[in-house]
């Protein structure tokens, strides 16, 4: 395996969590300080000289699109160490951990995923001294490099699979008539639910706008354009003369919400 070289600059500790309930409470940002905090006393017997922090930040954002992480490539120099728990607190994809590695290598930087690998670097300063066959074929840091694309590749899958639950709860809630965000769609209006602590907002119906809502979707059945069906309304339905037909696109292209359909 890597071993680490032995000249070490600044050691910078990374952490980050992605909801603003847990910047509250602070448990799982103290946790993963705590927990570098002991890794870098135990490798190297010296404390962390700075945590850069992101406190509520989606890990989806690209690195230098999150403000702690962007000040920290804004620092980081040759020799410098950076720990962090685990992979997913710093790369946001399988493609940006894998490109993430060559720059690391050149900037001179070894990185710890402490929670993951322990004491064994994930990425090391580049041999400057190692050139042609002999740096292409360096197996270690090879198989290093497939390993930490592997995990990237599941850290990414697994996030994969909490938006796909995320957006079949909004679903629910939208098939119950409740409102997942956005503007008011037309045909509703809004009234505010109490469910414990949260509070949802519930889609109305309004009932001469679902009376223009069942011309639109009846002229759509027979087949007719957006500016005929706009004219079907102006004509059918007082006080909506100047419904535009724009309006009847977006209309036809909204997802459902609401208990009928909704923008």
């Amino acid at each position: 395996m890597i071993k680490p070289r032995k000249q070490i600059n600044n050691i910078y500790g990374y952490v980050r969590v992605s909801s603003d309930q847990q910047v509250k409470d602070g448990s799982s940002l103290d946790e993963q300080k705590r927990t570098i905090e002991e890794f870098v006393q135990a490798k190297f017997n010296r404390p962390v000289d700075k945590f850069f922090i992101d406190a509520g930040v989606s890990g989806m954002k690209d690195l230098v699109d999150r403000p702690g992480s962007r000040d920290l490539t804004d620092v980081m120099d040759r020799h410098d160490v950076i720990v962090t728990t685990k992979l997913d607190r710093l790369a946001r994809s399988f493609v940006e951990m894998v490109n993430m590695i060559p720059m690391l290598e050149e900037t001179g930087i070894t990185l710890y995923f402490c929670e993951m690998f322990g004491d064994i670097p994930v990425v090391l300063p580049k041999d400057q001294e190692s050139t042609g066959l002999e740096a292409k074929l360096d197996m270690a840091r090879i198989n290093n490099r497939n390993l930490v694309a592997t995990l990237a590749q599941f850290a990414e899958f697994e996030r994969d699979m909490i938006k796909s639950r995320l957006s079949a709860g909004k679903i629910a809630w939208a098939e119950k008539g409740y409102s997942i965000g956005g503007h008011v769609p037309f045909g509703y209006k809004k009234e505010y639910e109490d469910h414990g602590a949260k509070r949802h907002t519930k889609l109305v119906p309004i009932p001469e706008e679902q009376e223009v809502l069942k011309t639109i979707y009846a002229c759509k059945e027979r087949g007719l354009g957006a500016r005929r069906i706009a004219k079907q309304v102006q004509n059918l339905h007082p006080g909506y003369e100047d419904f535009p037909y724009h309006k009847v696109h977006k209309i036809l292209n909204r997802k459902f919400q609401g208990l009928n359909q909704a923008v």
